[in-house]
């Protein structure tokens, strides 16, 4: 799938969560790569996106409990034949640590932002459309001549709780990718459904379609079935039509 553009549906909340925080968190990481105020700027838009999201939910309760669930299946895992029971190994045991390391984590995501009065005025002041100009936040004015490194180090601090998140979200998303098996299908008259296995733990559909398509899929789930309605993009942005052409495509239900 690697030389198309791949869409990706997630079929639970859980991983719906997941795949909204890795998201969020590789932007944080390429804005606060970059020293423009402008990018920082953004990177605090990101953190704020990230402590709403993460208000919603124990994620450190959700993260724990699913790295144990992918243990307790590669255990079984490692008992079929040809199976790689040396990198098997490893991954029970990064992920076993990782879960004493989230679990150990005393804290709350936002445990630097809650107080923060800088934080909590630039968060008010992005629920007003261009909020947060000079004369609305000229302390947020202030601070955004110091140099970049300052800039940043600040924005580290009160986003270092999720440091605990990243590496195995991306890992356990890495896992649930790569159970998938690739298979061609065809949307008839741009139109396809299937059912899934209801004895198996479905956590996500990726489609595949070839750059410069101009078709891009929209899937509608549930836990035993799912439908993709191909749409034609219109160059004006305008709502798209589904296609009644056929459509080949590559597709990956992933299970793990």
């Amino acid at each position: 799938m690697s030389s198309s553009v791949i869409y990706e549906q997630p079929l639970n909340e859980r991983i719906r969560m997941f795949m909204r925080l890795d998201a969020l968190l590789a932007r944080l990481g390429q804005t606060l790569a970059q020293d423009n105020i402008n990018d920082t700027h953004h990177a605090i838009i990101t953190l704020v996106e990230l402590v709403a999201l993460t208000a919603r939910m124990d994620i450190k309760q959700e993260l724990a409990k699913e790295l144990e669930r992918l243990n307790t299946n590669l255990v079984s895992l490692r008992e079929r034949p040809n199976a790689d029971v040396n990198r098997i190994n490893t991954l029970i045991a990064q992920q076993r640590a990782w879960v004493d390391s989230i679990l150990g984590f005393a804290g709350s995501m936002d445990q630097h932002t809650k107080e923060n009065d800088l934080f909590n005025s630039i968060r008010q002041r992005l629920a007003v459309p261009g909020g947060t100009c000079a004369f609305d936040l000229p302390v947020y004015h202030h601070w955004l001549t110091r140099p970049s490194s300052e800039r940043r180090q600040l924005i580290k601090h009160w986003a270092s709780p999720f440091d605990v998140l990243k590496e195995p979200i991306s890992s356990v998303l890495q896992l649930i990718r790569r159970s998938g098996q690739s298979e061609t299908q065809t949307a008839h008259q741009g139109f396809y459904d299937q059912s899934l296995d209801g004895q198996r733990p479905w956590q996500l559909v990726r489609i595949a379609l070839p750059h410069g398509s101009p078709l891009y899929p929209e899937v509608s789930a549930g836990r035993q079935r799912f439908n993709v309605r191909f749409l034609i993009a219109r160059e004006d942005g305008q709502r798209a039509c589904q296609t009644q052409e056929d459509v080949s495509f590559t597709l990956s239900c992933c299970a793990i």
